[in-house]
């Protein structure tokens, strides 16, 4: 599989892809910054908007029992449990995408760090190593648009729905599924009051979870950029294979250090992963069932028909989930590459007895690499969203019945 390079505008060329890259992070830093967690900084602390966005959730927190208790006690309606549901999954997913974010900073910084040096290494190279960072730039920004295109139609479904039934039909219908004690809905005022808040916890929840989403993106994505590289300097080590002719100069120290390098990029191939895995360990748990639950219930709500903006937010669950579902069949794949790289791309048989033992090692290394997983239950992958896709219609369909019942 060759690498090709982007197509690319006059001035596009004349940026480096270590200016493309930054640029990239600066963009995703001051998404955070906004959320009070900008934790790739060296000194980053918390601070007041940290502690407001906690508060919020509480908040939250608190007005959804209030909410599932005032719909149970007072209007005898138990199908409030699901429709103030909806929104948990988004709710625990940012606050959770928070605190590991700001207890694992360090290994995040580290990615970084490690990727801002890796760009300014390779893109100094010609041939293969520009068009692998090439094609890793745009996979990010793929993912950034991509995301940023499905959060604003969400924000402005979700927003635009009760504003555009209050102005035209006089019917007042709530952004998010929850009450605030001593404030009435159906008052004019309270309404609005509620209105404000909702919008508040929408903004705060959209900006932090996009930029959590497309750090996790942009780190866990770079690993094809790791194997592309890995595959270049397996064409280089080739390159000088073929030079060599008798034994001689095929036990040359050149050709020596040149595999242990590649041992060693392999090496760091796996830490990514494994840092990785450490980093984003619970967030993905966390994401893909509140995922999973969140589709649930908005589907019952839009079975039930109370709540008209449903579709949208299920359109963000249901994306989101396979979104990280196929963040991990792309770290699978890049695995099985890795192995097929190290056993089919080395003119091995040319190789001194030491350095075909490096190779052995690799392979054993690449045959044994572990992919993402949802909480070491399952393996993130594509496949596992069609599982719990199904799971969901199932209980769905055992709602409705009880409900028919």
């Amino acid at each position: 599989m060759s690498l090709k390079s982007s197509p690319s505008s006059p001035d596009d060329d004349d940026e480096s892809c270590l200016a493309r890259y930054r640029r990239i992070i600066k963009l995703l830093k001051f998404c955070a910054r906004l959320c009070g967690a900008d934790v790739t900084e060296l000194n980053y602390k918390m601070n007041v908007i940290t502690y407001t966005i906690c508060f919020l959730f509480v908040v939250f927190c608190i007005c959804t029992v209030y909410t599932i208790y005032v719909g149970i006690v007072r209007d005898g309606d138990w199908s409030i449990i699901l429709q103030a549901t909806c929104f948990v999954g988004a709710g625990v997913q940012g606050i959770t995408k928070l605190i590991c974010c700001i207890s694992q900073r360090h290994e995040m910084r580290e990615a970084q760090i490690f990727l801002d040096a890796t760009f300014m290494k390779y893109e100094q190279l010609a041939g293969g190593y520009r068009d692998a960072l090439l094609e890793a730039i745009a996979l990010s920004m793929s993912c950034i648009k991509g995301f940023a295109f499905v959060y604003i139609f969400v924000v402005a479904v979700l927003l635009g729905f009760p504003a555009a039934y209050y102005i035209f039909y006089n019917k007042k219908i709530l952004i998010m599924q929850f009450l605030l004690p001593g404030l009435d809905p159906e008052k004019d005022s309270g309404y609005i009051m509620l209105f404000a808040v909702h919008f508040v916890c929408l903004a705060f929840g959209a900006f932090g979870n996009y930029a959590a989403d497309m750090y996790l993106f942009v780190f866990i994505s770079n690993a094809p950029l790791l194997k592309n590289i890995l595959r270049c300097k397996f064409e280089d080590l080739n390159r000088e294979l073929r030079k060599s002719h008798d034994k001689k100069d095929s036990r040359s120290m050149r050709i020596h250090w040149e595999m242990v390098d590649i041992v060693q990029w392999h090496q760091e191939y796996l830490n990514l992963l494994d840092r990785s895995e450490r980093t984003f360990f619970v967030i993905i748990f966390v994401h893909v069932f509140a995922c999973a639950l969140s589709t649930l219930c908005t589907l019952y709500c839009i079975v039930i028909g109370v709540w008209p903006a449903a579709p949208a937010y299920l359109l963000y669950s249901v994306m989101n989930l396979y979104l990280f579902c196929g963040l991990g069949s792309v770290v699978t794949i890049s695995n099985d590459d890795c192995c097929e790289i190290i056993y089919t791309q080395c003119l091995w048989y040319k190789l001194p007895v030491a350095e075909q033992r490096l190779l052995m090692f690799m392979l054993r290394k690449s045959q044994s690499t572990p992919g993402l997983s949802v909480g070491n239950m399952l393996p993130l992958t594509v496949n596992t969203a069609l599982q719990l896709t199904k799971a969901v219609y199932s209980l769905l369909m055992l709602l409705m019945r009880d409900t028919e019942n």
